[in-house]
């Protein structure tokens, strides 16, 4: 009943505001998108099929009564039901976002092999001048540079595996941003509460046709530094971002690395390539798979110490494309095959095949796990 009335107060609000603002020309704004999506999971041997069923909305709303203010509320329905629901550990906990210091979701029912669960994923208010904004609420402060890896987004991190998961996740958080000039700024922002805050500057400008970033500050009690960088060599996509954390307690300092290119060729295809250096990670293959755990944190964004990374795409007709991306992670010898297919059936209408298959050594170097996915989404 809690919930439900911090879900309720949270919805009142801004509909009575919506509505107020119904007779202002583009005062405000609605989106979203419905989206069914089944898997089927195969252990090794394609062996023990699993089978589980997602259907996921969105709704998006976007206030903007006058022309200093902004309102934005996002809300994630999202109903499973399935195997995985049943026999994975945790399933339920999963589906909060630790980045949220307030709870503002709901479980409407859970049994055995299903659940019903809404969240609020984004609710902040912000209010802009020529040079300088202030936001304030649960939104996404998005730090990083380059495509698949982010250290320097350290408030906001996300599994890449996760792809039906678009809009990444938020944090609770106040955060300003001061514009030096046409090419720089700064951006301050506060998020947490308690023993894990994270507070964090960053300086951005343009230089000699290369974004660069750095950024200092406190991730959860300890001190951190990064910089970030993204241009190009010739006609090639050069990017990458470092992110260091100092000693704290019983830890000693790591560091991230990540360095990525990118090339799009004339004939339509597009390669990009990426190593990442995760300084704590594992180096060694694992006796028991069955406790790595892909929860990706600014500070480990994969569980490897050493990480590449090749991804090629291409559109093939206006309404059909396609990628494939391979990671492989030397010193716990994993790999991990992605590929993945779109077609536009109408304007809003997309359906997309994935495929996730994890192969790593044990006895032997073996496949682990086999999933398919279909998805079907419908956007409005």
């Amino acid at each position: 009943m809690k919930r439900f009335l911090i879900i309720l107060s949270v919805f009142s609000p801004l509909y009575l505001l919506a509505q107020d603002s119904m007779a202002k020309k583009n005062a405000w704004s609605f989106s979203g998108y419905l989206k069914d999506l089944e898997w089927v999971r195969f252990e090794k041997g394609f062996t023990n099929v699993a089978a589980t069923n997602l259907v996921h909305n969105r709704m998006n709303i976007k206030w903007n009564p006058v022309e200093n203010w902004t309102a934005r509320l996002e809300v994630r329905n999202r109903l499973y039901w399935g195997d995985d629901v049943r026999v994975l550990p945790g399933f339920t906990q999963q589906l909060r976002n630790e980045n949220e210091a307030v709870n503002l979701s709901i479980k409407w029912f859970e049994a055995k092999s299903a659940i019903l669960h809404t969240n609020v994923e984004r609710l902040w208010l912000e209010y802009k001048k020529t040079k300088w904004n202030i936001r304030a609420g649960r939104q996404r402060i998005n730090w990083g540079i380059t495509n698949t890896w982010n250290p320097n987004d350290l408030f906001n991190s996300y599994n890449f595996l996760d792809f039906d998961y678009e809009e990444r996740p938020g944090s609770d958080a106040v955060k300003g941003q001061y514009l030096v000039n046409d090419l720089s700024n700064v951006e301050i922002a506060v998020a947490g509460t308690g023993h894990r805050p994270v507070i964090a500057a960053r300086y951005f400008t343009n230089y000699h046709k290369y974004d660069l970033q750095w950024n200092a500050g406190v991730y959860q009690s300890r001190f951190t530094a990064g910089f970030g960088w993204a241009g190009s060599i010739k006609d090639a996509g050069f990017k990458g971002e470092a992110q260091f954390y100092a000693d704290q307690k019983n830890e000693i300092s790591r560091l991230l690395l990540v360095l990525e290119g990118d090339y799009m060729f004339k004939n339509g295809w597009y390669l990009s390539s990426a190593f990442l250096y995760n300084e704590k990670g594992i180096d060694r293959p694992l006796n028991d798979w069955t406790q790595l755990k892909f929860q990706a944190s600014p500070r480990s964004l994969m569980p490897a110490k050493w990480n590449i990374l090749i991804n090629t795409s291409r559109e093939f007709s206006p309404v059909f494309s396609g990628s494939m991306n391979v990671v492989y992670s030397p010193g716990m010898n994993m790999l991990i095959l992605f590929p993945a297919f779109r077609y536009n059936l109408k304007t809003n209408f997309d359906i997309d095949f994935v495929w996730q298959s994890f192969f790593a050594e044990t006895a032997r170097f073996d496949a682990l796990s086999h999933t398919g996915f279909l998805r079907l989404r419908w956007s409005f």
